[in-house]
C-alpha cells in the first residue's frame, strides 16, 4: 500500500507543478452544505445520521457528462465497474458477486420512484447521465424507508429547469470510434418546470465485438400549485451492444482487444454474436400535497415496460416484462420532531423465452419461464431534536416479497416461491444517534438490519443450473456504523467512517463447465471497513484574481471483507477474502478555475490488487488510472460555450474496469482500453 500511495502523491505534486494558468468556470465543487433528501429527512449532511454522498450537477459535468463510471468511482465505497461498453455493474460497500450484468443488491430511484423491478433488477445502463442533475447514495441497508436490499440506495433526479427558454447542443468525440451526441430544451418558471432531453451514444469499442448504440429521450415536467407540486415523468431507452466475453490471463496477454474465442466444447462470443438488444419505458406521476397543520402526502405512481434479447454463447434469451408500482409517505411536523409513515409496492410479470443459438439466430425453442413477482414494503420513522444538539432517527420497515414461478415445459421441482421466510415477516430497523458540536462538527452512530432476496434470474439459473439445487434465501445484513462530519463553508469538508456489516446466507455467483450461471449461500460474510473523503477549497472563488478558484479531494479507502462461514461441497473458503474487492482504495482530484474561463481538471483512482475467485487463487494487479481533461467555458451575452479536450488512461495503464469472478476455465479478465483520447463541444442558447 506505501508505494501505491506514494506513486498517488509523486503524480500529484508532479502535475501540480504544471498547473499555473488553468482552471475551468463551470466545474466547481461546491463545498457548501447540501440538503440530503434520502431518508425523507430533507436535512444537511452535517446533520444527517449516516453516511450519504451527495453528488452535484457541478460534479457530473465535470466528468464531461459521458458516462456515469467516473462520477461514481470518485466516491468513498461506490465501484462501478463497465466490464465492456454499456455492460454496469454496481457495489457499495461490497462486492459485485451477484450480478454478472445489471445492478442487483442495490435499490435505485428515478426522481423519488423506484426502477428496481420486482425481480430485484436494475437496468442502469438504460438511464442517460446527461439528463441527471443530482444523485444521493445511501450506503449499507436502508431498508427502514426503502424496503429490500443490503448494498445501499442510489437516488437519481433530472435536471432543474433554468429560468426562461433555453436551448443547449453538444458532441463528443472519442477514440474507438466515441460519437455522443444531445440536444435538449428547458424552460423554468414559479409555475412549471420542463426539462426534455434526447442523447445518442455511439462507440465502436476498443475490443472485438464491443460495439454500443444507445439512444435515450428524457422528459420531465412539474407544476408548481398552491398546494400541490406535481410531477409526470417519461424515459424511453433503446440500447444494443455486444458483448465480447472474458478471456483468460494467456488469451489477453496474446490479445487484449480479443472476443472470447470458440474451444472444443463451445462456440465464440462473436460466432454466436453475443449481445443485448433492449428497449424500455418508464412513466411516473407524483404528488406532493401539502396539507394542514403541518402534514405533508407525497405519492406516485410508475409504469415500466422492457423487452430485451441476449443471445448468449449456449442460448438465445428473448425477455418480455412489465412492472407497476406505487410509493406513499405522510408526514407530520412537530416543533421538535417529524414522523413519516409509509408504503410502496412493486409487481413484475416477465416471461422468458429460451431458444438454442444458431449463430446469433433463434433456432429451436428449450423452453418458456413466465414469473410473476411482488414486493411489499410498509414502514414508519421518527426524529427527535433532543437537548444538548443531539438528534435521535428511528425507523422500521416490515416486507413482502414472492415470486410466482412456471416453467414450460412443465418443470416439477419448484413452482412457487415465497422469500418471506415465513411464519417470520422479514422486517428492517434503524436508529441513528447525531451530536452536533456547534455549526463545523458532527459525530453520528448508526445502527441497521436489512435483508435482500434472491432475483428472480437469481432462482431461476439456480435451479436450472445448480449441481444440487438447494432453495436460495434471502442475505440478511447486520450494519453498524461511527462516523465524523466536518464542514467549513468554502474551505474543507470531510468525513470519516468506521463500518462493519455481518452478512448471513449471502449470494455468490458460480459457472458451469459450460458457462452457466447459477447462486450459491454462503453461510456468513464479515466486511469491515474505513472511509475518509475530503474536498478542499484551496482558492475561494474571487474574480479579481488570474486563478479564480482552485478544489482538491482526496478519498482513501480500507475494505477487510472476508467469509466468515462458507463451504461449498468439499471445499471450505471460510476466512478467505472476498472476490472483486480491492482492500485499499485511493482517489484524488483537481480542479483549477482561470478568470478568463480556461480550466482544467485531473482526477486519480486506485485500486489494489483483489482475488478473482473463491479458493483466492488468482488477483489482479495494482492499477492507478489517470485522466485529465481542460478548455474552455464562458458565456457571451445569451450563448454559453465550453470547449474541451482530455486523455482518459493518462499512463497507459494494462488493467481491467471489470472481472467475472469465478469463472471457468480462468477466464476472468475482459481488457479495459489504453491511453485514449477526447473531446467536444457544447452550446447554450437563452432566449
Amino acid at each position: 500500500m506505501g508505494k501505491a500511495y506514494s506513486k498517488i502523491i509523486g503524480y500529484a505534486f508532479l502535475f501540480l507543478s504544471f498547473l499555473d494558468v488553468y482552471s475551468q468556470a463551470d466545474s466547481t465543487i461546491l463545498l457548501d452544505e447540501t440538503v440530503v433528501k434520502g431518508f425523507e429527512t430533507n436535512q444537511s449532511i452535517l446533520k444527517t445520521g449516516a453516511s450519504v454522498n451527495k453528488i452535484s450537477f457541478k460534479d457530473i459535468e465535470r466528468f464531461g457528462n459521458t458516462n456515469p463510471v467516473e462520477v461514481l468511482n470518485a466516491q468513498a465505497g461506490v465501484r462501478l465497474e463497465e466490464r465492456s461498453s454499456g455492460s454496469y455493474r454496481i457495489a457499495i460497500r461490497g462486492s459485485s458477486l451477484r450480478s454478472p450484468f445489471g445492478v442487483r443488491n442495490v435499490k435505485v430511484y428515478w426522481n423519488n420512484i423506484p426502477i428496481s423491478d420486482g425481480n430485484g433488477q436494475s437496468y442502469f445502463n438504460q438511464l442517460d447521465i446527461n439528463s441527471i442533475g443530482n444523485i444521493e447514495i445511501l450506503k449499507g441497508p436502508s431498508g427502514s424507508i426503502y424496503g429490500a436490499g443490503i448494498g445501499g440506495v442510489i437516488s437519481l433526479q433530472t435536471k432543474n429547469a433554468l429560468p426562461g427558454h433555453h436551448i443547449s447542443s453538444a458532441i463528443h468525440f472519442g477514440s474507438f470510434g466515441t460519437r455522443n451526441t444531445l440536444i435538449s430544451y428547458q424552460n423554468g418558471s414559479s409555475k412549471n418546470n420542463l426539462f426534455l432531453n434526447f442523447s445518442s451514444n455511439i462507440s465502436e469499442g476498443y475490443r472485438d465485438h464491443s460495439a454500443l448504440d444507445r439512444k435515450t429521450l428524457n422528459i420531465s415536467n412539474t407544476f408548481f400549485l398552491a398546494k400541490h407540486t406535481i410531477s409526470f415523468f417519461g424515459l424511453l431507452s433503446d440500447i444494443d451492444y455486444l458483448t465480447p466475453g472474458g478471456l483468460t490471463l494467456a488469451q489477453m496477454e496474446a490479445n487484449r482487444k480479443a472476443a472470447r474465442p470458440k474451444t472444443p466444447a463451445t462456440p465464440g462470443a462473436a460466432e454466436q454474436k453475443a449481445g443485448i438488444r433492449q428497449k424500455i419505458g418508464v412513466f411516473g406521476v407524483s404528488d406532493q400535497w401539502d396539507l394542514k397543520n403541518n402534514w405533508s402526502l407525497n405519492s406516485a405512481v410508475f409504469f415500466t415496460a422492457n423487452s430485451l434479447e441476449n443471445p448468449f454463447i449456449t442460448n438465445y434469451e428473448q425477455r418480455k416484462e412489465h412492472t407497476e408500482g406505487y410509493r406513499l409517505v405522510l408526514s407530520k411536523k412537530f416543533n421538535q420532531a417529524k414522523l413519516w409513515l409509509g408504503s410502496e409496492g412493486l409487481q413484475t410479470f416477465s416471461t422468458f423465452d429460451v431458444f438454442d443459438n444458431n449463430f446469433g439466430e433463434k433456432a429451436a425453442a428449450r423452453y418458456t419461464d413466465e414469473i410473476g413477482s411482488s414486493q411489499n414494503s410498509v414502514f414508519l420513522q421518527g426524529q427527535w431534536t433532543l437537548p444538548n444538539d443531539f438528534i435521535l432517527t428511528s425507523g422500521i420497515s416490515f416486507n413482502a416479497q414472492k415470486y410466482d414461478f412456471l416453467r414450460i415445459p412443465i418443470l416439477a421441482s419448484v413452482s412457487k416461491i415465497d422469500i418471506s421466510d415465513k411464519p417470520v415477516v422479514p422486517f428492517s430497523p434503524r436508529i441513528a444517534l447525531l451530536k452536533s458540536f456547534g455549526d463545523k462538527n458532527s459525530i453520528f452512530i448508526n445502527f441497521s438490519n436489512g435483508f435482500s432476496s434472491p432475483t428472480a434470474q437469481e432462482l431461476v439459473s439456480s435451479v436450472q443450473n445448480s449441481p444440487n439445487f438447494e432453495l436460495l434465501k434471502a442475505e440478511k445484513g447486520l450494519n453498524k456504523e461511527l462516523g465524523f462530519k466536518h464542514v467549513s463553508t468554502g474551505f474543507w469538508n470531510a468525513e470519516l467512517v468506521f463500518f462493519q456489516q455481518n452478512i448471513k446466507n449471502g449470494l455468490v455467483r458460480n459457472l458451469t463447465t459450460g458457462g452457466n450461471e447459477y447462486f450459491l449461500n454462503t453461510g456468513a460474510i464479515l466486511q469491515n471497513g474505513i472511509e475518509f473523503s475530503n474536498n478542499f477549497g484551496l482558492v475561494r472563488t474571487n474574480t479579481t484574481k488570474f486563478i479564480k478558484e482552485a478544489n482538491f479531494g482526496l478519498n482513501l479507502v480500507y475494505n477487510d471483507f472476508i467469509y466468515k462461514e462458507f463451504t461449498s461441497g468439499t471445499s471450505d473458503f471460510s476466512n478467505k477474502d472476498l472476490p472483486g474487492v480491492s482492500k485499499y482504495n485511493g482517489f484524488l482530484k483537481l480542479d483549477i478555475i482561470q478568470q478568463k474561463g480556461f480550466f482544467i481538471n485531473y482526477d486519480m483512482n486506485y485500486l489494489s490488487k483483489m482475488p478473482l475467485n473463491d479458493v483466492n487463487a488468482v488477483f489482479s494487479e495494482d492499477v492507478i488510472l489517470s485522466q485529465i481533461r481542460g478548455g474552455f467555458s464562458q458565456n457571451f451575452g445569451k450563448v454559453g460555450l465550453k470547449v474541451y479536450a482530455g486523455i482518459d488512461n493518462l499512463f497507459d495503464e494494462d488493467y481491467s474496469s471489470g472481472y467475472d469472478f469465478n469463472a471457468f476455465g480462468n477466464r476472468f479478465y475482459n481488457p479495459s482500453p489504453p491511453r485514449n483520447f477526447n473531446g467536444g463541444v457544447k452550446l447554450d442558447f437563452r432566449f
